[in-house]
C-alpha cells in the first residue's frame, strides 16, 4: 500500500515517455477522473494478492459465524485492519488531512465511501451464513461486470469487442453455474435464494465503493482512504456488535477471526493501491478468479478431518459455469493495448 502523499492533488499519473499518454492523462486529471500510473505488473500483483486473501475469507468467516453473530464480525474486521494501519501512518507521518476549506466535499466523499463499504460488508458477512462459500465467490463476481461497466462509462475506459464477447460468456457462467439453483427458486423462494440476493447486494455496494475510492485517489493515498474507512466502519458497526462475545472463543476461532481483520487490510488495501496503477476493467476482470481460489481452498481442507463446511455440489453443469466466468475474465483482463 502506499503511503506516500500526493504532489498534486489534480493528477496521479506519472511521466512514462509518452507524450500522447501524459497528455491525455493530463486532461483527464483536469476533468476530475483518475488516471493509472501505467505500473501494470505491480497493479496486477496486488490485485492477485487481493484474490488469494479474499478467497480464503468465505471460508474463514463462514467458519466462525456460528460462534459470533455477523456485526460483531464486521466490527472485529474494520477495528482490527483500522488498528494495524493506524501507527504505520502516524510513523510515516501519513495521516490524512481532513480539515481544510476545500476538503468538505472530498470528506463527504469518502462517509460515502465508508458507508457503501459496510453495506457490502453487512450484506455480506449474512449471505454467507445462508449459501456455501464457493456459490458467495461466484455470484460476488456480479461486481465484476458492474466495475468494468463502470470503468467505461465513468472513467472513459474502451473495451475491444473481445472484451464485450467476454462480458456475455461471464454472464452466460453465472447462469450455468446457478441454473439448479435458479430452477429451485421458481418453486419458490428459499433460504439458498435469500444468500443469492443478500450477495448480490452486496456486489452492488462494492461496485459503489470501488467507483469512489478510484476518484478519491485524486486527493488522497489508497492507505489514507483505507485508514478512513476502517475506522467510520468500526464506529457505524459497534452499536450492533458484541465485541465481549470473543471471550468464548476456542483458538481456532480467535485465529478465524484474526484471519477475517488481517484479510480486510491486506485484501482492501491491496486492491485500493492497484487502481492506482491499473484501469478498473482490467481490476475487475482479475477480480474473476476469486471463485478458483475458493474452490481450490475448500478442495484442499475438505480432506482435514472434522472440516465440517458443505461445499457447493461441484457437477459437470456448475464446474463448466465456473470455467466459463473465469475465461470470461480473462477474455476481458487480457486486452492488447494497441487496439480500443
Amino acid at each position: 500500500m502506499s503511503t506516500r502523499p500526493k504532489a498534486s492533488k489534480k493528477t496521479t499519473a506519472r511521466p512514462d515517455g509518452n507524450n500522447l499518454g501524459s497528455s491525455s492523462a493530463n486532461i483527464a486529471a483536469n476533468r476530475g477522473i483518475h488516471t493509472t500510473s501505467g505500473r501494470a505488473a505491480y497493479g496486477f500483483g496486488l490485485v492477485l494478492l487481493a484474490c488469494v486473501t479474499w478467497g480464503f475469507f468465505p471460508i474463514a468467516a463462514k467458519g466462525i459465524t456460528h460462534q459470533l453473530d455477523a456485526h460483531t464480525i464486521n466490527f472485529y474486521r474494520f477495528a482490527i485492519a483500522g488498528l494495524m494501519l493506524l501507527p504505520v501512518l502516524i510513523a510515516r507521518g501519513s495521516l490524512p488531512r481532513l480539515v481544510s476549506k476545500s476538503s468538505t466535499r472530498h470528506n463527504l466523499r469518502l462517509v460515502v465511501c465508508a458507508l457503501l463499504l459496510v453495506t457490502n460488508y453487512f450484506f455480506y458477512i449474512i449471505g454467507v451464513q445462508h449459501i456455501t462459500p464457493s456459490a458467495t465467490q461466484i455470484l460476488i463476481q456480479f461486481s465484476t461486470v458492474l466495475l468494468l461497466l463502470a470503468g467505461v462509462f465513468f472513467f472513459g475506459e474502451r473495451l475491444s469487442r473481445r472484451q464485450w464477447l467476454g462480458c456475455l460468456v461471464f454472464l452466460a457462467g453465472l447462469v450455468i453455474f446457478f441454473y439448479p439453483r435458479i430452477i429451485a427458486m421458481v418453486d419458490g423462494f428459499n433460504d439458498y435464494a435469500l444468500g443469492m440476493g443478500l450477495i448480490s447486494l452486496a456486489a452492488i455496494s462494492w461496485t459503489g465503493y470501488a467507483i469512489l475510492q478510484k476518484q478519491l485517489l485524486l486527493h488522497f493515498t489508497s492507505s489514507q482512504i483505507m485508514l478512513v474507512v476502517y475506522l467510520l466502519g468500526s464506529l457505524a458497526f459497534l452499536p450492533l456488535a458484541q465485541p465481549l462475545s470473543i471471550v468464548e472463543l476456542s483458538t481456532p476461532g480467535l485465529l478465524l477471526l484474526l484471519f477475517c481483520g488481517t484479510s480486510t487490510l491486506i485484501g482492501s488495501g491491496s486492491f485500493s493501491e492497484a487502481m492506482a496503477h491499473i484501469e478498473a476493467s482490467k481490476a475487475s476482470a482479475m477480480l474473476s478468479t476469486l471463485p478458483i481460489f475458493t474452490i481450490l481452498f475448500m478442495w484442499c481442507l475438505s480432506f482435514i478431518p472434522g472440516f465440517a463446511i458443505t461445499p457447493e455440489p461441484l457437477t459437470s453443469l456448475t464446474l463448466s459455469g465456473a470455467t466459463l466466468v473465469v475465461l470470461g475474465a480473462l477474455m476481458v483482463a487480457l486486452k492488447s493495448t494497441s487496439k480500443s
